[in-house]
């Protein structure tokens, strides 16, 4: 049988272009070749690391079939039943014995040459398609890729909540790091805590509830607030608990729009701050202040658009 360490949605691809001012990933090399196929080879810099792009669930099952054997997973119409929206890894033991080669999976639709942002792809489209970046979406897109191969990774092949939570943390800022340069240091940080805040408080699944620590470890790395797991992942989920309340309050369907979620978001973030929120957690306030900011820091005009409407 063989002991997989992630087949849900993550982030990530790898590479190792450190931006130095930008270069663009929407365009091909000198020579014709796709930057995607460039990609592929410097992830030889982490070890036996395979980047895969896939089109469709055909595609994606054959090379499951040719490097993994389907024979040898149990179920694995049930396995995979759903395709990434992002980039993954697929990496562990076979029969005892380590897989040769760890695989990251990417979708078509979000490569560099498909020139959709992968942030706003994660993100859902709610805050918009072209999102306003820190940094850039090339940059974000390389860290989403450092990601993974952290994952590749032996301490990596998962555990309990705990530790596929640490897990989590620790690629981000394995990711950061390889990433991170004087120059574009603060604004990276800047859009990985404000993606993770989002998703981590919107519909993220528990290990990826990891907004705050990682905002902890980016922005006061010396005097990083000591927080379990347990805390973070109960907080976040009490926030969505309250957002989802107040959007569908708001609402004038069933479904919340994205407009009235950001509306939500901004009135429980007024209420936080002047302390009207019926918590006695105190990181639930924090979690609405950030994630209004993210918000408005990825879509500014979106935000300021919904912030200042008081009426249905």
């Amino acid at each position: 049988m063989i002991n997989m360490r992630r087949l849900t949605y993550q982030l990530l691809i790898a590479v190792s272009l450190h931006l130095a001012g930008g270069q663009s990933l929407h365009a091909e090399q000198s020579g014709g070749e796709p930057l995607t196929n460039q990609l592929a080879s410097e992830l030889r810099q982490f070890g036996e690391v395979d980047l895969f792009v896939f089109a469709d669930r055909t595609t994606f099952l054959a090379r499951m079939d040719e490097t993994l054997g389907l024979e040898n997973i149990k179920n694995p119409e049930k396995t995979f039943a759903k395709l990434p929206r992002s980039p993954f890894t697929v990496t562990g033991q076979q029969n005892g014995r380590q897989i040769q080669n760890c695989q990251i999976f990417v979708p078509t639709n979000v490569t560099p040459e498909s020139g959709r942002e992968i942030f706003a792809e994660l993100m859902r489209g709610w805050f918009g398609q072209t999102l306003s970046y820190q940094s850039n979406a090339d940059l974000t897109y390389r860290w989403l890729i450092y990601h993974e191969v952290r994952h590749c990774q032996p301490d990596h092949y998962g555990g309990d909540d705990v530790q596929n939570h640490s897990d989590e943390i620790d690629a981000d800022l394995f990711s950061f790091n390889e990433l991170a340069t004087p120059e574009n240091k603060t604004q990276l940080a800047s859009d990985i805590i404000a993606f993770r805040m989002i998703t981590a408080t919107l519909f993220a699944d528990r290990s990826h509830m990891t907004g705050l620590s990682v905002k902890y470890a980016l922005e006061t790395p010396k005097s990083r607030p000591t927080l379990s797991a347990k805390q973070e992942v109960a907080a976040f989920l009490a926030t969505r608990k309250l957002i989802t309340q107040r959007a569908k309050a708001i609402a004038l369907a069933v479904n919340p729009t994205n407009l009235e979620l950001i509306r939500a978001v901004t009135d429980l973030r007024e209420d936080a701050e002047d302390g009207l929120l019926n918590t006695a957690d105190p990181l639930i306030a924090e979690i609405l202040v950030s994630l209004d900011g993210a918000i408005g820091q990825f879509a500014p005009q979106l935000h300021a658009a919904v912030a200042t409407r008081k009426e249905n």
